[in-house]
């Protein structure tokens, strides 16, 4: 695995002399419930992109561990950046990898609140470096990957901190996995035009479970779906 990390800049150098793609995994810190820890965003997207990096030779930046999470700062952990910073810090390092010759950025996102200020920096910038082409990979907005949660755990009503991302660090994380923490209430996710916001969210999902309470949560399904991001994203890379 080509892990930027370790690389010295020379190697680097070596790298895009014939290849210029690179994958960068982006997480966030909030909450996930009473039972995950409050880095599991990052923690999946750091999963997913080094195991793409085993798999293929493409280079993984350091994940960008922080994230916009403005609506969950009701719960006490959460760690978020204000959107435009979010976008000025994405902006920074596109400019960063063009100047020294990558084209082609995929990003591992982690946390669905990083969406907007993703698109707001790759399309504010797109314009200033020529060449650039960047992709997202969100796992849980992916038909293909969530299909493997559907099958080995059953319909799923919402996808955060539910059986699906329970599953998740199951396997790759089992450690900040507290599942005695659960209380086994649902939160059924009611379709709204109004913005989640920190003044409704806890209100909304008082546990910080968006959905279906994850008793059906397993290692089994969580190695399978982690399995099937890392073949979804090489595939995405491979056709680039």
């Amino acid at each position: 695995m080509s892990l930027l990390t370790e690389m010295s800049w020379e190697e680097v150098e070596e790298y895009l002399a014939h290849d210029d793609r690179i994958v960068l995994p982006l997480g966030a810190v909030e909450e996930h419930g009473r039972h995950l820890g409050v880095g599991t965003d990052m923690i999946e997207a750091e999963a997913i992109a080094h195991g793409v990096g085993k798999v293929s030779s493409v280079i993984v930046a350091p994940t960008l561990n922080y994230g916009m999470a403005m609506a969950q700062m009701g719960f006490t952990g959460t760690l978020s950046l204000q959107p435009k910073t979010l976008s000025a810090v994405i902006e920074d390092l596109l400019r960063a990898m063009h100047r020294h010759g990558f084209r082609r950025v995929l990003i591992v996102n982690g946390h669905g609140g990083n969406g907007s200020p993703i698109g707001c920096a790759v399309q504010g910038i797109a314009q200033e470096l020529p060449g650039l082409r960047v992709k997202k990979f969100d796992w849980w907005l992916d038909a293909e990957a969530y299909k493997v949660v559907i099958d080995m755990t059953g319909e799923q009503d919402g996808s955060h901190a539910g059986a699906g991302e329970t599953s998740f660090m199951m396997a790759v994380r089992p450690q900040a996995v507290k599942l005695q923490r659960l209380t086994g209430n649902d939160a059924p996710i009611v379709p709204s035009r109004e913005i989640p916001t920190t003044h409704n969210f806890r209100q909304l999902y008082p546990d910080g479970i968006m959905g279906n309470h994850p008793a059906n949560a397993s290692m089994e399904a969580g190695a399978a779906l982690l399995n099937k991001c890392i073949e979804i994203c090489v595939r995405e890379l491979e056709a680039w």
